[in-house]
């Protein structure tokens, strides 16, 4: 009996699939013979078919598990552990043979085929990804010719073909072994044979060594030659091997960059907003595209005394992190997290009292801030099967914040080996927001990090401003503006990194966006004189304050709890996708 080998399935929910079964590529028949003028031993050729395969073809099952390598090794954090990956094609592509090789169908453009599983892995990866344009993706179908090349050059690894075609040998003269001549019936045998079999043994005895040596030396030479293709073949390979990675590496900085929420405040985030003469802890509960800039937030407190929501522009908020939560003013909750609280048995205490109850709800924002901050939870996951070991998804709350692919991150404690002195202007263009079976409970960020460039870096390391994440790329361009010779760009420092939770400070926020509401007339002041060179927006960082991890959450509502009205809602956007039970 066959050994059997455990897969972890992944399953690609979105798809731009255009392949609707059988009968998408129909079997055209082959056109009525003509009758020929004169007789031909011609046989006329047919046309090559698409011949669907079954989900049971072995040639099939190959590439299933062949996409499985490809993908984990360019999307789990630890490709060489658990598992390996078997993945099932999206709805709307289908593998077909056509004059012996296997070609995928399914592109929104019927004749474009992939034709190797490094070419299908490229357009998979960019389907599990949060963008909605085809130039964001590289494969061979979708970008420039660039492109293609890169997966031209993939091809060469394929299994479908040989990596290297063999040497082809020297031309050799032709031997020629007589045969001698059957014998006709009723006449004597031929003088050939006669002069053949009277050779002396000794002649003969001195060809056969003769014949040995020279088959030995073909051999040895034969030999030679086959050790001689090896080695080039595993130099050609190990240059080929390079070649492709540099060529990924390079692919890996061009892929564009998108982001579907707004750059500054988004629903569901916790904010400050001013309050008379006061700044109050609220979450932003919906938003109008009509009026950019107004937000309706939601006071935190408790539940047991309602609080109404308030309309507020962006200069009457801040973000989380730009001022730090005072200490409770009520010793007794000093020690204790918001859930540890019996609130109900508070406000009765507080009750008759206005001042101090309003003195306990002030305290109930506090601490619930806290609990929000020290919080996360997952939305919107890109893979469809919730029991396979990693899991995508396109953002997360993190602490106060609303994250997404695409955003730019503020970034602490970074891995030893990337060997980066300081963290101050280093910030991570998110690709992966994703959880993995082997941690339960952790959360982790993947993607490029950037630096901001010394005045003497070479200019070939630059990352050209375009291929920039985009708020990356609006802090680029405005200090580009202002004062071109203060802005010297940005070099990458690590591609695909991994962070934990505890290594992501809290989001980015370009420099033009956030200062005019955290200290307008200094920045102003600053631009008129054209010197923005140490405008910089200084933030806390998350869970930098007193509290306690709580880790992953259901979604933003459960993780608000009683710390809102019973029946509070969210006016998240369609592409925010909240989980709404546990599984």
């Amino acid at each position: 009996m066959a050994d059997l080998k455990e897969f972890d399935v992944v399953r690609v929910a979105r798809s731009d699939g255009a392949d609707t079964g059988p009968g998408y590529w129909p079997v055209t028949a082959p056109a009525p013979k003509k009758p020929a003028k004169e007789p031909t031993d011609k046989t006329p050729r047919a046309k090559p078919q698409m011949i669907r395969l079954a989900d049971d073809d072995p040639r099939f099952v190959e590439w299933k598990v062949k996409l499985g390598i490809i993908l984990k090794m360019e999307l789990s954090p630890n490709p060489d552990e658990g598992n390996s990956w078997f993945v099932e094609f999206p709805r709307g592509y289908w593998p077909y043979e056509k004059s012996k090789h296997i070609w995928v169908s399914g592109y929104p453009v019927k004749s474009k085929l992939f034709k190797t599983p490094q070419e299908f892995a490229a357009h998979l990866i960019w389907l599990l990804s949060s963008s909605k344009e085809y130039k964001d993706c590289c494969c061979v179908h979708c970008n420039s010719p660039s492109a293609a090349k890169l997966a031209a050059s993939m091809d060469e690894t394929t299994s479908n073909t040989p990596t290297l075609l063999p040497a082809k040998p020297e031309k050799m003269a032709l031997k020629v072994t007589p045969v001698p001549l059957p014998t006709i019936p009723g006449q004597p045998p031929s003088k050939q044979l006669e002069t053949a079999t009277a050779v002396p043994a000794a002649q003969v005895n001195t060809e056969i060594v003769a014949a040995a040596q020279a088959q030995a030396q073909a051999a040895a030479r034969q030999q030679q030659q086959q050790q001689q293709q090896q080695q080039q073949q595993t130099t050609q390979h190990a240059e080929l091997q390079a070649r492709q990675q540099a060529a990924q590496a390079q692919q890996q900085r061009s892929v564009g960059w998108s982001l579907q929420s707004p750059i500054l405040f988004r629903v569901g985030e916790q904010v400050w907003f001013q309050n008379g003469n006061t700044w109050r802890l609220g979450i932003i509960a919906s938003q109008n595209p009509q009026q950019p800039g107004v937000h309706e937030l939601m006071p935190l407190g408790s539940a047991l005394i309602p609080q109404q929501n308030v309309a507020k522009q962006d200069k009457d908020m801040r973000p989380f992190q730009a001022f730090s939560v005072p200490p409770v003013a009520i010793q007794e909750l000093s020690d204790k997290i918001f859930d540890e609280i019996p609130w109900p048995e508070k406000f009765r205490e507080y009750g008759a009292d206005a001042s101090k109850r309003d003195l306990l709800l002030l305290d109930a924002s506090k601490m619930a801030a806290s609990k929000v901050d020290w919080s996360n939870s997952l939305w919107s996951a890109m893979s469809e099967d919730v029991q396979a070991k990693t899991i995508t998804y396109y953002g997360c709350f993190l602490g106060a914040e609303r994250i997404e692919v695409g955003d730019c991150l503020r970034v602490r404690n970074l891995p030893a080996e990337l060997s980066i002195m300081s963290e101050d202007m280093v910030v991570m263009g998110l690709r992966f927001i994703y959880t993995s079976g082997d941690f339960p409970g952790a959360v982790f960020f993947r993607g490029t990090l950037y630096q901001r460039a010394d005045p003497g870096a070479d200019p070939s390391t630059l990352v050209p401003m375009e291929q920039l994440p985009i708020a990356l790329r609006d802090e680029s361009h405005w200090r580009s503006q202002v004062q071109p010779a203060a802005f010297h760009g940005w070099v990458i420092v690590g591609d695909g990194v991994r962070l934990k939770e505890k290594s992501i400070r809290g989001r980015f926020y370009p420099t033009h966006r956030v200062m005019p509401i955290l200290n307008p007339a200094p920045f102003e002041a600053a631009v008129a004189r054209r010197q923005i060179e140490d405008q910089h927006p200084y933030l806390n960082s998350r869970m930098d304050g007193m509290g306690r991890y709580l880790g992953r959450r259901l979604n933003r509502m459960e993780t608000l709890g009683a710390s809102v009205p019973a029946g509070a809602r969210l006016g998240l956007e369609p592409f925010v996708r909240e989980e709404m039970r546990r599984a």
